[in-house]
């Protein structure tokens, strides 16, 4: 019989036959819905007496207060945790200045260091143009067996370095080589006790020499040759050499005299110099280790000096 029956009956006849809890469901379920498209339907006309406003007021004033507390309850953790960020990151920040700093303040020591040597390297070959000079590095101060007053170099045998030959710097002369090793050399300073140096007046060209009284950085005494001469306040002396050039080259500036008491009897004047050279600050220095570089002389005859 229900086959006789078309589609839409035979829907009715099931849903008759549901249970009665189950029918009640779709019908509020089909009520809420109209409901819900009837609030929006009166929303979307967006007129100012609109049904829907008590109930959104109602909302916001309600959950209003419960959204502003939970801000406010969550504002502190989130300031909190910005501030950390912030301390990390400005933490990082002073970090990597202070890295930075020291490495500028490292390159700067070490361009001034190297730009200093390069200075005293070119003074050095303006105080003797006319020597081979090999340079070298004080690396150490202090006695030496019998000598007092002594620095040791880097330089020794295998740069041709040995005793008995002069060691200046860009001031004018720090001392002799009195021995040397393949890699370094013992310089005895001027100014030592066991020190004497020819000196030459550069005024007069009278000489003398220098004697050292044993300390560091101090005066020299000098005598004259000639009994006769009379050195000034302010005169400068150089080496007057020695034969072969050892110890001493010529020309080497030493100091400045600074007093000078006259002596009663055979005994010429006395004079005290003060070094050019502060053996307290030396650094690079050279040791002359081949002669002259310059021409044969030429030959005078007696027509030519008419």
């Amino acid at each position: 019989m229900l086959k006789d029956l078309g589609t839409p009956a035979r829907g009715l006849v099931r849903a008759a036959g549901l249970p009665r809890e189950i029918r009640r469901r779709r019908t509020v379920l089909v009520l809420v819905i109209l409901a819900s498209l009837t609030l929006i339907v009166l929303d979307a006309r967006r007129s100012a007496g609109s049904p829907v406003d008590p109930l959104r007021h109602a909302a916001a004033t309600v959950f209003g207060p419960l959204e502003s507390g939970a801000t406010s309850a969550r504002q502190p953790v989130d300031n909190l945790r910005d501030r950390f960020a912030e301390l990390d990151r400005l933490k990082a920040e002073n970090e990597k200045l202070q890295a930075e700093n020291e490495k500028l303040t490292t390159e700067l020591r070490t361009t001034d260091y190297t730009r200093n040597r390069a200075a005293e390297l070119d003074r050095l070959l303006k105080v003797a143009p006319a020597y081979t000079v090999t340079p070298a590095r004080v690396i150490g101060i202090g006695g030496a067996q019998s000598f007092q007053h002594t620095v040791t170099i880097d330089a020794g045998t295998a740069d041709g370095v040995r005793p008995d030959m002069t060691v200046l710097n860009g001031d004018g002369l720090v001392g002799r080589v009195v021995r040397a090793t393949d890699a370094t050399a013992t310089v005895l300073l001027i100014g030592d006790r066991n020190s004497t140096v020819g000196g030459r007046l550069n005024s007069t060209l009278a000489l003398g020499f220098l004697s050292g009284r044993g300390e560091i950085g101090g005066t020299m005494d000098y005598k004259l040759v000639d009994l006769r001469a009379r050195p000034k306040v302010g005169d400068r002396i150089v080496t007057w050499g020695s034969r072969g050039n050892a110890p001493y080259v010529p020309g080497v500036p030493i100091g400045t005299v600074t007093s000078v008491t006259p002596n009663q009897g055979t005994l010429g004047s006395t004079a005290t110099v003060k070094p050019f050279v502060d053996p307290t600050r030396i650094d690079t220095v050279g040791v002359v280790t081949g002669p002259p570089a310059r021409p044969p002389r030429s030959t005078v005859t007696p027509e030519q000096g008419r």
